[in-house]
């Protein structure tokens, strides 16, 4: 078939190609080798062991207000005053812009006048009335209303009172425990006390030791303050180089990749001559399933066109003869034979079992086909690094040069220490002696508490005894009326019923009913009218900043169309973690911040929320910060780094040196029984010596940490230093 698609002195060349591919595979088969011995190849290995791995990221982190919202009216209207511009602090409810609305300003104004008419109205039917039948009618409401409280008691009322039981309850218990403690404190309180004042003298020795390093620092804290920096100077030395090399990498390491991929290339090629030595001479002994003969048969024609088109394709002095179409159709020949293939193996193995030699053959090939995209895969990384390996060595460098800019900062503190700094570090101390003081007096309170403290005590429960009972005799009286409090209201209500018959003149009620409907109807005109009006006006809904103005005095302003926006002055900390280092953080976590907006500072933030789910993307997590304290400095919009040390303990480690990467997979060789045995792994956390593996090892494996770069799988070999090797 492909003699007919190519050109005679192509056809001529491909036949010629695969005559000698096919005779070198018979030749095989009919001429063993002379010996099937291998010599082993000479590793050296180390066990898997379990222990403890630590490491230090540096993430890029950005400070973002903690609320953000655009200001918008509920209303559509025209903005008549901006109060504010940008920068402006504003508090909460206070007023932003107001705007216009000619036909919602009417409306008001007719609906006030439309109450005013009903309220004259209902004075003139109540002026009809007289005032004994008003002072009547005033007397039934008021009776009906007590009546009504005690039979059918309002939520809010009931919800009141039990809210002043529960809050009686609770005061009582409390005065309750402070009696109790004061009488009786107990071991974990006394404790808890004394902790709190050794805590407090550590501090104090600890602000006392850092004044006397000001005022007269030691040979020896000068000496372990410049030895910091000489630390830091070499970690960002190594950093700066691990940066240089990859974006500029020797020409020796080019030369080696390239080498790498040609060996690779050379070792596939003969793993494909032994298998297809392997299958015909599995044909000629009969191993295979007769069935299936024409089936391994149309396999190995196929592995031999398929060999002899890629062959064609790599071999320059080949391609270079043929032109773009011709070399299209070697293309497309290449991957229709790959396809036969592979639908011939699937038959193949659905019904019968492949010979051991074939499939020892074919594993062989599989890794030789691994290790040649292994080596492909370096060299590319090589010629041309990912983006973001270039951004981690850029991040380290900047994370190094941070550290050496605080040590620097160190030193100079005690060496050129200027008042403003004694001044703090004094205030340090005589703080932390107020604290000191204060601790210990809480001490001496709780073990020897005052007879005035005792019976402050006691009084504050007898207080809140006394409140609870008047609390839930309220409550009572709400829930459990009384049958003589009924009976009373009863007596009340009909008693104003017949005063006010008494009083009623000619005059239907209907008309004073008509007429309070009417001021009700009008009344709720208004205030909708006026909530509407109100409704022109935008407000602060938090405490903050004014960060942009949106519109001027004349535009028009709606609910999608805002007037300005408003962040709060509180900001949050916000970076992503990848997935190997999230599960080491949570709530409370502290971190180290650094800024290029606060040089030489250090802030200490605490994680305060991570993302539930990640980035399907990056399979990072979002993760927010806050502040332990207030610092105005920090504001939104500043980039930073956040240093964040993530540790496991029983981890399954094993050197670095012993991982490979296959078909871009991290993996290692491991010893079983002298032969060499290649495990994909999963990876976790490494440092500069080990590397945590999550997956494919377990202690006490044998890993081969020298020599792996010239095995394959199932090669033979002799472990270094084995004084049974020889045996």
């Amino acid at each position: 078939m492909l003699a007919l698609l190519l050109k005679p002195r192509m056809a001529l060349a491909v036949s010629a190609l695969l005559g000698i591919v096919f005779i070198a595979a018979c030749a095989s088969t009919q001429a063993p080798l002379a010996s099937n011995v291998v010599n082993p190849v000479s590793v050296g290995v180390s066990p898997a062991v379990t222990g403890s791995i630590g490491v230090e990221t540096t993430y890029a982190a950005l400070v973002q207000s903690k609320e953000q919202v655009d200001l918008a009216p509920m209303t559509k209207g025209r903005v008549d005053r901006l109060v504010v511009d940008v920068g402006s602090q504003v508090s909460k409810g206070q007023l932003i812009a107001e705007l216009t609305n000619g036909a919602i300003e009417s409306q008001l104004q007719q609906a006030q006048a439309t109450l005013r008419d009903a309220e004259a109205k209902l004075a003139s039917v109540k002026a009809a009335l007289g005032p004994q039948q008003a002072n009547a009618q005033a007397r039934l409401d008021a009776a009906l209303a007590a009546q009504e409280q005690l039979t059918n008691p309002s939520p809010t009322s009931l919800q009141s009172a039990e809210s002043a039981v529960s809050t009686a309850r609770s005061q009582l218990q409390s005065s309750q425990l402070m009696l109790d403690l004061l009488m009786s404190p107990s071991s974990p309180d006394l404790q808890a006390a004394a902790s709190a004042v050794a805590t407090a003298q550590s501090n104090l020795d600890s602000a006392s030791t850092r004044l006397t390093q000001l005022l007269n620092p030691s040979a020896s804290d000068l000496q372990a303050a410049q030895g910091k920096v000489a630390t830091a100077e070499s970690k960002l030395d190594t950093k700066k180089t691990v940066l240089d090399l990859l974006l500029n990498p020797s020409a020796a390491a080019s030369a080696a990749a390239q080498e790498s991929v040609s060996d690779a290339h050379s070792k596939l090629s003969a793993a494909q001559v032994t298998v297809n030595s392997a299958i015909s001479t599995a044909q000629n002994t009969g191993t295979i399933d007769p069935a299936l003969r024409p089936n391994w048969e149309d396999l190995l024609t196929a592995r031999l066109s398929e060999q002899a088109n890629v062959a064609i394709l790599l071999n320059p002095a080949l391609s270079s003869t043929l032109s773009q179409g011709e070399l299209d159709i070697v293309q497309l020949s290449v991957l229709s034979d790959q396809q036969r293939i592979a639908g011939l193996m699937a038959d193949i193995t659905s019904a019968s079992v492949i010979p051991e030699e074939v499939n020892s053959a074919m594993l062989a090939e599989n890794s030789a086909q691994t290790a040649l995209d292994t080596a492909q895969e370096e060299l590319k990384e090589l010629q041309s690094p990912s983006q973001n390996n270039i951004t981690v060595a850029t991040n380290d460098v900047a994370a190094e040069q941070a550290a050496l800019d605080s040590a620097l900062a160190d030193l100079d503190a005690l060496q050129n220490a200027d008042e403003n700094t004694i001044t703090l570090a004094e205030n340090e101390v005589a703080k932390a002696g107020a604290a000191s003081e204060s601790a210990k007096t809480d001490l001496v309170e709780l073990q020897n508490p005052s007879a005035t403290s005792i019976a402050l005590a006691q009084a504050d429960v007898d207080s809140s005894q006394a409140s609870l009972d008047a609390a839930t005799a309220s409550l009572a009286l709400l829930t459990d009326p009384k049958q003589a409090d009924l009976a009373a209201a009863e007596s009340l209500v009909a008693a104003a019923r017949e005063r006010f018959a008494i009083t009623q003149p000619p005059l239907s009620q209907y008309a004073l009913e008509v007429a309070l409907a009417a001021v009700d109807k009008a009344q709720a005109q208004v205030d909708a009218a006026a909530r509407q009006v109100e409704e022109l006006k935008v407000v602060a809904p938090f405490d903050g900043l004014v960060t942009s103005r949106l519109l001027s005095p004349g535009a028009m302003a709606s609910a999608q169309i805002p007037v300005a926006t408003l962040a709060s002055s509180q900001v949050v900390v916000a970076l992503r973690v990848e997935e190997t280092g999230i599960n080491s953080l949570s709530s409370g976590h502290s971190v180290v911040f650094t800024s290029p907006g606060l040089p030489g500072r250090e802030l200490e933030l605490v994680v305060d929320r991570i993302a539930p789910a990640g980035d399907e993307q990056s399979f990072s997590f979002l993760v927010l910060l806050n502040t332990t304290s207030d610092e105005p400095e920090l504001k939104a919009g500043m980039s930073g780094q956040v240093a964040i040390v993530a540790s496991l303990e029983n981890a399954v480690l094993v050197p670095k040196a012993a991982i490979l990467r296959q078909a871009g997979q991290p993996a290692l060789f491991v010893v079983e029984d002298n032969t060499a045995r290649l495990r994909l792994v999963g990876v976790g956390l490494a440092d500069e010596n080990n590397v945590e593996i999550r997956t494919g090892v377990t202690p006490g494996d044998q890993i081969v940490v020298s020599g792996h770069n010239l095995l394959s799988e199932g090669d033979q070999v002799l472990v270094e230093g084995d004084p049974t090797a020889a045996n």
